[in-house]
């Protein structure tokens, strides 16, 4: 536990710079992969890593969108990405905040790097004046799941699949 703590202190999140892209990429194919093993629908094409690299490049300057990478010992560890949606202009309620992406690598999980970028995601999105975050969760991964119960998010919506091959 102790290393643990003095690990968690020695991480630095920032925003995340096109620097960052390489570093990314990697961390969205090893979240890919192991989506894979549960389901196939993740199964990534050989150059989609390269093609969210390039998404991401889009999104670290927009104003609508925040990317934060956690740093250790000089190596991203971790990514998130966030980014403000609209709702269909038939409800009061006209934003959200998405939580599109989180990823921790396998080595870096369960100490507490997530919970901190989590955090700061929320600020972020408290700063844009956003009053409700939304995120989709594979729910056979437990990993996950359980994590954003631990955030306090609970479900409210239920998708239904159906594949016709």
């Amino acid at each position: 536990m102790l290393g643990e703590l003095r690990m968690i202190d020695k991480l630095n999140i920032r925003n995340a710079t096109e620097n960052d892209l390489d570093a990314i990429g990697t961390l969205w194919k090893e979240l890919m992969d192991f989506h894979k093993v549960l389901d196939s629908l993740f199964t990534r094409s050989s150059d989609g890593h390269e093609n969210f690299k390039n998404f991401i490049k889009s999104q670290i300057s927009s104003e609508t969108s925040c990317v934060l990478v956690g740093e250790y010992n000089n190596n991203i560890v971790a990514y998130c990405f966030a980014t403000i949606a609209k709702y269909p202009p038939v409800f009061e309620e006209k934003q959200y905040g998405a939580i599109l992406d989180m990823a921790v690598t396998k080595n870096y999980r369960r100490s507490g790097i997530g919970e901190r970028m989590y955090k700061l995601i929320q600020d972020w999105f408290k700063q844009q004046d956003v009053n409700r975050i939304e995120l989709r969760v594979s729910l056979p991964n437990e990993i996950s799941t359980s994590f954003w119960r631990k955030m306090g998010f609970k479900p409210y919506l239920e998708t239904v699949v159906k594949k016709l091959k």
